[in-house]
């Protein structure tokens, strides 16, 4: 049942229209959603969380996803910024 609810969630965010959310990842345990990765803004993080929220079987969300904008994303992958 768990694998179930936590590839419902995964299912969400792979068919968003967002392709942002296709990255994100997720994980199920004992109620618990776990959300992780990074977005680009906060709007998009929220939308995530509302997304997996209405999956059955899901009491709480923790949401680690990351906001960060594209420039400070690019700066990063070049060794900058750490």
């Amino acid at each position: 049942m768990a694998g179930g609810i936590g590839e419902s969630a995964r299912s969400r965010l792979q068919n968003s229209s967002y392709f942002a959310h296709r990255d994100i990842g997720c994980a199920y345990q004992d109620r618990v959603l776990t959300l992780w990765g990074r977005l680009p803004s906060y709007y998009l993080k929220q939308m995530a969380q509302a997304m997996v929220a209405e999956v059955e079987g899901v009491a709480t969300i923790v949401n680690q996803i990351e906001v960060m904008p594209p420039a400070q994303r690019a700066r990063m992958g070049r060794g900058e910024g750490r």
